[in-house]
């Protein structure tokens, strides 16, 4: 620096706005949103295509044409929902408190709504296109969801998780 020169004393304002916190922390930045609906209709079609694959009647193993194996088909589903579900209700928790929450839940349990019918969709259209194929004669051997309440398990879990988990949080402020 010159003798000339006066020292540089910065603008006025400070932090500059790179490092300012936000002024409504409440929002979510729409990627944000995309990012949960987006992955959980892609757990959708992992769910599916491992519903089609692991289920008894499936493409791996079992008759289709064996009917004690059709409700052990739809607990499949529901086993792998449950996993989805928690897996997502998890992910939700621990993220409860940071900015954005409500956008954060509403887009993860709808994504789970949509991923559980796609899961179906996918599970049930992999059994169309490639098989197994059930009798004509025989109603209930196509590879098919005769439960439709196991569709329910992944975002009433993940919703569960979440109640739970935000109630233990306020219980522990109160204290």
């Amino acid at each position: 620096m010159r003798a000339s020169q006066k020292p540089d004393t910065g603008s006025s304002t400070y932090p500059p706005s790179v490092y300012a916190v936000a002024e409504d922390r409440r929002s979510v930045p729409p990627a944000g949103v995309v990012w949960w609906l987006g992955s959980t209709i892609l757990l959708g079609v992992l769910v599916g295509i491992a519903w089609w694959l692991l289920a008894p009647t499936g493409r791996i193993f079992g008759d289709p044409l064996v009917s004690e194996d059709w409700v052990l088909r739809d607990l499949t589903l529901a086993g792998l929902e449950l996993a989805a579900g928690i897996t997502v209700g998890v992910l939700v928790a621990l993220r409860l408190g940071l900015p954005g929450v409500i956008g954060r839940i509403l887009a993860a349990i709808g994504g789970s709504i949509l991923g559980s019918l796609l899961a179906l969709g996918v599970g049930q259209g992999l059994a169309s296109l490639l098989g197994p194929h059930g009798r004509d004669d025989l109603p209930g051997s196509d590879f098919l969801l005769a439960s439709y309440g196991a569709l329910a398990i992944w975002p009433a879990a993940a919703s569960i998780i979440v109640f739970v988990t935000a109630l233990i949080g306020l219980a522990r402020r109160k204290n």
